[in-house]
């Protein structure tokens, strides 16, 4: 099954390989109280593995992304 993404700004297609999901947490010592009172910083970072015509392989955030077709037909004929 195929299914090609279009790039929001760019307008470039690829086809779509597969999601990758990313979490991270950092932790350093805050300024005043050291160890005891640390700052920290955690997120996750929500990515697609994509491809373009000549199969380089390549991450994208997947919110920079719209789904324009699966096996040659467009999202909207599929769900009707």
């Amino acid at each position: 099954m195929a299914v090609v993404v279009r790039h929001n700004e760019t307008g470039q297609e690829w086809i779509l390989l597969g999601t990758g999901f990313g979490m991270y947490k950092a932790t350093r010592p805050s300024v005043f109280f050291g160890n005891l009172l640390p700052s920290d910083e955690e997120g996750q970072v929500t990515t697609v593995a994509v491809c373009d015509r000549e199969g380089t392989i390549g991450w994208v955030h997947s919110n920079e992304l719209t789904v324009v077709q699966i096996d040659g037909e467009s999202p909207s004929d599929i769900l009707r």
